[in-house]
C-alpha cells in the first residue's frame, strides 16, 4: 500500500463531509460569516429547501479582491493567524474550511465589495475546480449563491430528508441566530414565502417575542447572575410552563448557540422537584466568560464546547437558576402588546410596543394543572412497572392514604414477612374474570380473581381505549368534530409553522381545522369532539413540534398514527384521578372490546399480575 497525498478537490469533499452535512449546515456557516464580518442586516433566501439554492446576503465589511479569491481557498481565514489563537477565540468562525468546502459539493458564487464607490469582485467555483475571478459592480457587503448543493455527490444528496424537513432545519438556524444577535435584523425567505423576518433591538426580550410570540414571554423569569469570571443573563419559564421535549431551550455562549450537556443537567437541577416528570422548562440563556475558560475546537460544526472547569460552571448555572425561581418576578411583556415597524429620526427600524384600545391582543397561554400527590406512599404513575417484590406493593396498598381501594384487611399477621414475589406482564387476560375492588393511590386499578391479585394502569388502559376509537373514526373519516365558540389564535415557532402548514388538509381530517394567521399563527377553528374537555392549544403546540422536529419515522401513516397516540394520551384519565366503582367496570369492559387490550399505543403493559401461585408459596401455603 502506497501512500499518497489527496488532491485538493478529494480532500475538500472529505472535510464537507464534516462542516456541509445538509443545506441547514451551509446556512450556518455562511450565516456565521456575515456575523463575523459585522454585518447589521442578514437575508437568507432559499428555494427548495435549500437543495436547489441557498443565497446569504450581509452588509458586512465585505472583502478586496485578493481576500475574495483567498476565501474559497482551504484553511484560508483572517480570524486565527498562531496556535495561541485556538485558546482565545472571539470569532463564530475560524478554521477557513467552510467555503471551500461547500465550493466542492455546490456550485458557488461570491459577490464582494469592501467599500463603497469602489469596485466589486465576483468568484464562481463549481465543484471544488479553479475559481473564476472578475470585477463586478455591487453594494458594500457579500452575497453567496449556493446553487445545486450536493450535484456532484449524488450518494450525499439521497440521504437529504424531504423539503419540509430541511427547510424546517434552516429556519432553526436563522432562528438560533437570531436570539444569539438580536442587534442584528435577519430575515428568511422559502420559495418565496417570508418565514423570519425581524427588526434589531437591544432588548432578548423583544426578539423572544418576535420569534415566539408575546405569550410566552409573560410567564418567562428573568435571570441575571455574576460572578468571578462567569456571567449569564436571560430567561427561564416559571415551573407552570414547561415542555415535553428541550426544543425551546437556547444556550449561548459568548454569542454562540450551543448544546452542551452540562448546562442542561445544571438548567434541570435548578429545578429540582417542581418540574413534573418527563417535563422541561423553557430556556433562553446568555453566558459570558473569558474564551480561555472554554475549548469550542471539539466539534465539527462548533456546536459543543469543553468547559475548563466544569463542576463551576454547573454550580454557576444550577445556582443562578435557583435564584431566578426564587426571585420568581415575570419579566414578561405587558398583556397588550404587539410588535409594528416604526422609525426612528435617523431612519432605523426598531420595535414598537403598542398598548391600549385597538392594538391587537394575544390569547394567553393556558396554565397546565400541575396535579398534587395525595398524602401517603409516594407511589406514582411513572413507577407503575417497577415494584422491587409483592411487598413494597402490598405495603402501599395497606398503607395510610392508599388512594380510594374498597378493601380493608386491617394489619397484616405479626412476623410475616411481605411477599417476595415480582409481578409479571400479560397478554392472555380476560378482565371480566377478575373482580375490581378498587384504586392503589388512585391510579391504578386492583383486582382480584382466581388467578391472583391484578394491577391496571388506568391512564394507559384507557390511552388503549381512545387510541383505538379515535384511529377508527379517522379511517373512517367519521371523526366528531367540536367546532369552537371563537377561533383560537396561536403563534409558532418559524420552524413549527413552517412544518405545520402543509399538514393542514391531513389534520382537517382529524379534526383540527386551522388556517394560517399571519406570518407564524394560525387560527384554530375546530377540535375532534375528543378533545373539547381539554386544553387545545396545548394539543396543537405538541403536534407542531412533533412535526417539526419529524419523528414520525417513514410514512404519512406513521405520521399521524403518532398524532392519534398523542391525542388518545393527552385525553386519558390521569394518574392520581379518582374514580367510583362503575366507572372502573366502565373502563374495564372497554378495555376488554379493544383489538389489544394488553398494551397501551406506546407498548407498555397495562396490567401486572400477582400470581396467586407465588402468593400462596409466601405464606407456606404450598
Amino acid at each position: 500500500m502506497t501512500i499518497q497525498i489527496l488532491p485538493d478537490s478529494l480532500a475538500n469533499q472529505i472535510a464537507a463531509g464534516e462542516v456541509v452535512e445538509r443545506p441547514a449546515s451551509v446556512v450556518k456557516e455562511l450565516v456565521e460569516n456575515a456575523i463575523d464580518a459585522g454585518a447589521t442586516r442578514i437575508a437568507v433566501e432559499i428555494e427548495g429547501a435549500g437543495k436547489e439554492s441557498i443565497i446569504v446576503r450581509d452588509n458586512g465589511c465585505g472583502m478586496d479582491p485578493h481576500d475574495a479569491k483567498l476565501a474559497l481557498a482551504r484553511h484560508a481565514t483572517s480570524k486565527i493567524s498562531q496556535p495561541g489563537d485556538l485558546v482565545s477565540i472571539r470569532t463564530l468562525g475560524f478554521r477557513g474550511e467552510a467555503l471551500p468546502s461547500i465550493a466542492s459539493v455546490a456550485k458557488v458564487r461570491l459577490t464582494t465589495c469592501h467599500a463603497e464607490g469602489q469596485a466589486g469582485t465576483e468568484v464562481t467555483v463549481e465543484g471544488g475546480q479553479s475559481a473564476v475571478v472578475k470585477e463586478t459592480a455591487c453594494p458594500k457587503g457579500t452575497t453567496v449563491e449556493v446553487r445545486q448543493l450536493f450535484y456532484n455527490t449524488p450518494a450525499r444528496h439521497k440521504f437529504l430528508r424531504r423539503d419540509n424537513t430541511e427547510a424546517g432545519y434552516i429556519t432553526q438556524v436563522v432562528q438560533q441566530q437570531a436570539l444569539a444577535h438580536p442587534g442584528i435584523q435577519f430575515s428568511l425567505s422559502h420559495n418565496g414565502r417570508t418565514v423570519v423576518n425581524t427588526l434589531p433591538t437591544d432588548q432578548v426580550l423583544y426578539r423572544i417575542a418576535e420569534l415566539f410570540g408575546p405569550e410566552l414571554t409573560r410567564e418567562l423569569l428573568r435571570v441575571e447572575k455574576e460572578e468571578g469570571r462567569y456571567r449569564i443573563e436571560g430567561y427561564v419559564s416559571s415551573p407552570i410552563l414547561t415542555r415535553s421535549k428541550r426544543d425551546d431551550q437556547f444556550s449561548f455562549i459568548n454569542h454562540r448557540h450551543i448544546r452542551d450537556k452540562v448546562l442542561l443537567s445544571a438548567t434541570q437541577k435548578g429545578y429540582s422537584h417542581l418540574l413534573p416528570r418527563g417535563q422541561h422548562p423553557v430556556l433562553f440563556l446568555y453566558f459570558s466568560m473569558d474564551p480561555d475558560l472554554l475549548d469550542v475546537n471539539v466539534h465539527p460544526a462548533k456546536a459543543e464546547v469543553r468547559f475548563a472547569y466544569q463542576s463551576e460552571v454547573y454550580r454557576f448555572v444550577m445556582e443562578a437558576i435557583q435564584e431566578a425561581l426564587a426571585g420568581n418576578e415575570k419579566s414578561g411583556l405587558p398583556e397588550q402588546t404587539t410588535f409594528a415597524p416604526s422609525r426612528s429620526a435617523e431612519g432605523t427600524a426598531v420595535p414598537h410596543v403598542a398598548n391600549g384600545a385597538g392594538s391587537e391582543t394575544y390569547t394567553s397561554v393556558p396554565r397546565p394543572h400541575l396535579e398534587r400527590p395525595p398524602a401517603g406512599p409516594p407511589l406514582r404513575y411513572q413507577q407503575t412497572h417497577s415494584f422491587q417484590d409483592m411487598g413494597q406493593a402490598l405495603q402501599s396498598f395497606y398503607g395510610k392514604g392508599a388512594g380510594t381501594a374498597s378493601v380493608h384487611p386491617g394489619s397484616l399477621p405479626p412476623g410475616i414477612d411481605l411477599f417476595r414475589t415480582r409481578p409479571r406482564a400479560v397478554s392472555d387476560m380476560i378482565y371480566s374474570e377478575f373482580e375490581p375492588l378498587g384504586q392503589l393511590n388512585n391510579s391504578f386499578i386492583i383486582m382480584q380473581g382466581r388467578r391472583g391479585v391484578l394491577v391496571v394502569d388506568q391512564h394507559i388502559a384507557h390511552e388503549r381505549v381512545l387510541y383505538e376509537r379515535f384511529k377508527k373514526a379517522a379511517l373512517e373519516r367519521k371523526v366528531e368534530i367540536q367546532n369552537l365558540l371563537f377561533p383560537l389564535a396561536i403563534e409558532f415557532a418559524p420552524a413549527e409553522a413552517q412544518a405545520l402548514e402543509p399538514e393542514l388538509p391531513e389534520l382537517a381530517k382529524l379534526g383540527l381545522e386551522m388556517e394560517p394567521f399571519g406570518t407564524n399563527g394560525f387560527l384554530l377553528r375546530s377540535v375532534p369532539a375528543i378533545l373539547k374537555a381539554h386544553d387545545h392549544e396545548a394539543v396543537v403546540r405538541e403536534i407542531a413540534a412533533a412535526l417539526a422536529r419529524d419523528e414520525a419515522q417513514h410514512s404519512l401513516q406513521d405520521k399521524y398514527d403518532d398524532i392519534i397516540i398523542m391525542m388518545s394520551c393527552r385525553n386519558a384519565i390521569k394518574v392520581n384521578h379518582p374514580m367510583e366503582l362503575d366507572q372502573i367496570k366502565k373502563l374495564l369492559h372497554d378495555l376488554e372490546m379493544t383489538e389489544m387490550p394488553y398494551t397501551c399505543p406506546h407498548g407498555r403493559p397495562i396490567a401486572l399480575l400477582f400470581d396467586i401461585e407465588d402468593i400462596l408459596k409466601q405464606f407456606h401455603r404450598k
